[in-house]
C-alpha cells in the first residue's frame, strides 16, 4: 500500500457505530435499503511526522454486494523513489499522485494499526447525486485523468473529496466560503507540527507571505478536520468516530522557535562584540556570521530560483538575506564601513515595513540576525565624525 506522505491526508471506512473491522455500516435507521450509499472519511493525526496533518478519503458502500465496496484513496504516489528525487519533485510542484482504490477492511485495518483516530460520515446523498459523484470518481480511475500535481494547500486529497461533493451537491460547500476562518496557512501548519520546533523554526526561513494570508472556510477544507466540520455543518453528516487513538495526545500548540533564531544571533555576533573589546581579530571574529549569513541567503535565493511552489518562491526573507554577506571579511575596513551603513539602512526599511503592513511575515528575529552581528561592530566600522 503506497499511502500518502509529507504534508498530506486521505483514506477511507464506513459510517455507524463502532464495529468489527471490515464490517459494512448498515444504513441509518430509516434510511432504506437504498444503495450505493457514499462515505466521507476522515483520520486524524498519527506519531509519524508524515502523518501530523490527518488523511482523507471517500468509499461508495455496497451492503448486499460488499465485494464492491471500494475507496477512494487520492493520495497515492510512489514512495519508492529516492528521497532526493521525490524531494525535488515537491519542490518543482511536480510531485504526482494519484488517486487508486482499496478495499474496506484492509484500509480500516491500515489505520487502526497506525493509531489513528477515523471518523465516518454517511453523505445525505438522493440517488441521483450518488450516481454523478460515483461517475465522477470513476473517472478519476480513467488513465489519462488520475494523475496530478501535489500541493499541499490547494490540491490534495482533502480538496479533491471537497470539489467532488460540492459538485454534486449544487455547490453547497462552496456558498459563504469566502469569509476567514480568523487564522493564517502559517498558523494552521504549525499545529500539524507543534512538538518539531526545529522545523517551525526552518518553516521561518523557507515559506512566504502566501502563509500569512488568513484562510477562508472554503480553503480551510484541504484539512481533514476542517472538511469534515463543513460537511457536518452544511449537509448535517454527522461524524461517527469508528477508532479512537489510544495513544497519548498529540500537541496542537507550542511555541514559534522565535527563541532559537535570537539564541543563533547572538551566537553570530558574540564573537564580533568580543572582539571589539580586545580591539583585533576583527576580521576573523566576522567570519562566522559573513559565512553563515552568505550560506543562508545563497540556499533561499537558490531555493527561489528553482522552485513553482508559490510559498517559497514569493519569500520576504529574501529581503533580508543577501548573498553579499561576504563582503563583511572581503572588504578592507574603509569599504566594509559602507557596506555596514547600507546594511544598516536597509533592515531599518525593512523594519518600517513591517510595522506598516506592507511586509507580513514574522520577519522581526530575522532582522535580529542580521543586525546583531553588524550592530557589534558598526561602531568601529563606522567613519571617525
Amino acid at each position: 500500500m503506497r499511502v500518502f506522505p509529507p504534508l498530506a491526508l486521505c483514506l477511507t471506512l464506513v459510517a455507524g457505530a463502532p464495529r468489527a473491522a471490515g464490517a459494512p455500516a448498515a444504513p441509518p435507521s430509516g434510511a432504506g435499503a437504498t444503495e450505493p450509499w457514499v462515505e466521507l472519511v476522515t483520520m486524524g493525526t498519527g506519531a509519524m511526522l508524515f502523518h501530523r496533518f490527518g488523511h482523507a478519503a471517500i468509499c461508495v458502500v455496497y451492503r448486499r454486494t460488499p465485494g464492491r465496496t471500494r475507496c477512494f484513496n487520492y493520495g497515492t504516489t510512489d514512495f519508492g523513489s529516492p528521497p532526493q528525487k521525490l524531494g525535488w519533485r515537491f519542490l518543482r510542484g511536480t510531485a504526482r499522485f494519484w488517486v487508486d482504490t482499496q478495499g474496506y477492511a484492509q484500509m480500516l485495518r491500515t489505520y487502526r494499526h497506525h493509531d489513528r483516530s477515523v471518523w465516518v460520515q454517511r453523505l445525505p446523498l438522493t440517488q441521483g447525486q450518488v450516481i454523478r459523484l460515483v461517475a465522477r470518481l470513476e473517472n478519476d480511475l480513467k488513465e489519462e485523468n488520475r494523475y496530478y500535481n501535489y500541493h499541499h494547500f490547494d490540491d490534495n486529497c482533502s480538496t479533491r473529496l471537497r470539489d467532488h461533493i460540492d459538485a454534486v451537491t449544487g455547490g453547497t460547500l462552496r456558498k459563504g466560503g469566502g469569509r476567514s476562518i480568523g487564522v493564517t496557512f502559517r498558523e494552521l501548519g504549525r499545529r500539524g507540527i507543534a512538538d518539531q520546533t526545529q522545523l517551525i523554526v526552518i518553516s521561518h526561513f523557507l515559506f512566504g507571505r502566501r502563509l500569512d494570508r488568513e484562510v477562508t472556510v472554503w480553503e480551510s477544507m484541504f484539512h481533514p478536520d476542517h472538511l469534515r466540520r463543513e460537511v457536518e455543518r452544511r449537509l448535517g453528516a454527522t461524524p461517527v468516530q469508528a477508532y479512537r487513538r489510544r495513544g497519548k495526545p498529540l500537541p496542537t500548540s507550542g511555541g514559534y522557535g522565535f527563541g532559537w533564531v535570537a539564541l543563533l544571533a547572538l551566537i553570530l555576533a558574540l564573537p564580533v562584540a568580543v572582539a571589539r573589546q580586545w580591539g583585533r581579530f576583527e576580521r576573523l571574529a566576522l567570519g562566522a556570521p559573513a559565512v553563515a549569513l552568505t550560506s543562508l541567503a545563497l540556499v533561499l535565493w537558490l531555493l527561489a530560483a528553482v522552485t513553482t511552489v508559490p510559498e517559497m518562491r514569493v519569500n520576504e526573507a529574501l529581503l533580508v538575506f543577501w548573498p553579499s554577506d561576504f563582503l563583511l571579511v572581503a572588504l578592507g575596513a574603509r569599504r566594509r564601513q559602507w557596506y555596514l551603513r547600507i546594511r544598516l539602512a536597509w533592515l531599518g526599511v525593512l523594519a518600517l515595513m513591517l510595522l506598516v503592513g506592507v511586509l507580513v511575515q514574522p520577519l522581526w528575529v530575522l532582522l535580529l540576525m542580521v543586525a546583531l552581528p553588524c550592530l557589534a561592530t558598526a561602531r568601529r566600522c563606522l567613519p571617525e565624525p
